[in-house]
């Protein structure tokens, strides 16, 4: 038996448009974030057509739905439609659903320091933000707390060498890292002034950007490493500025470690200080 008009009309319309959606919503997101890691689109546009094409996607769900309920009681066309807007659909939403632990169990911050009561400053990174941006200032107490249950293990860095030898083993770490160096300032001078380095880090998928800065402090047998991230938007990182904190420190302890003078190496620059001073002496005593 033939459906009337209107009704064949009405089934195809929700079968059509649940994938014509799902599709759109899809290239809204892939557009976005292309334009935002290719050409530099502001990361609060990119955001917006990430929610809209997350809005899209259960949007088609929704139409989908519909449409099977009418194929299934009325029968008619548009399975192959269904099909496609329900796995778009879900692929769109699988990133933001894989991470709902992470939005449920990680501390609502987007802003760590390996030292809470006297965090590095942001000083050059502080021109370059932009004005709708997080807070260049630490959120003090309310933040050190949430990261200290979450994050007990992000702590200074004391290091048993001079806080130049540090310094450059940090700016050297950074770079490693994948990390684009915007300001540096060499410990030392007058009453061993600290130095930092800052730098801009990207996330790996969506390309958004985050301020890192590194103090090094110290005098010329020791030295302590303390590291801020700070996520330029949005108020909840997903542990996103813990794990670089982390990576960048165990890169920091690698390039100590291997940079660690050898006994052979210690013995030859022994000798050689040695000889040096008796050339001194005889000198002295030609005199």
């Amino acid at each position: 038996m033939k459906l009337p008009t209107s009704q064949s009309e009405t089934l195809s319309f929700f079968a059509r448009w649940t994938s014509r959606t799902a599709l759109f919503s899809a290239g809204i997101l892939l557009a976005g974030l292309m334009a935002h890691r290719i050409f530099a689109m502001s990361t609060p546009v990119t955001l917006n057509l990430i929610k809209l094409s997350m809005v899209g996607a259960v949007l088609a769900l929704v139409l989908a739905v519909i449409a099977s309920i009418r194929i299934w009681i009325k029968a008619g066309p548009g399975v192959p439609r269904i099909v496609t807007a329900v796995l778009v659909s879900l692929a769109l939403l699988g990133w933001p659903l894989s991470q709902y632990k992470a939005f449920t169990t990680l501390p609502e911050i987007n802003d760590i320091t390996t030292d809470w009561k006297n965090p590095p400053r942001f000083v050059k990174l502080a021109q370059l933000r932009p004005a709708h941006a997080n807070q260049i200032q630490y959120p003090g107490e309310p933040f050190a707390k949430k990261q200290r249950k979450a994050y007990p293990d992000l702590v200074g860095l004391n290091v048993n060498r001079s806080s130049i030898e540090a310094f450059e083993v940090v700016a050297d770490a950074m770079r490693r890292r994948g990390m684009t160096i915007v300001n540096e300032h060499v410990p030392g001078g007058e009453g061993n002034e600290p130095g930092f380095i800052e730098a801009v880090d990207r996330t790996m998928v969506l390309g958004f950007y985050d301020d890192v800065v590194v103090r090094v402090s110290g005098d010329q047998s020791r030295s302590r490493v303390d590291i801020r991230s700070a996520s330029r938007f949005g108020d909840h990182d997903l542990g996103q500025n813990a794990r670089r904190v982390r990576a960048l420190l165990k890169e920091i302890v690698v390039r100590l470690e291997a940079s660690v003078p050898s006994a052979r190496d210690r013995l030859r620059k022994k000798n050689k200080k040695s000889k040096t001073s008796s050339k001194k002496e005889k000198r002295r005593e030609r005199r």
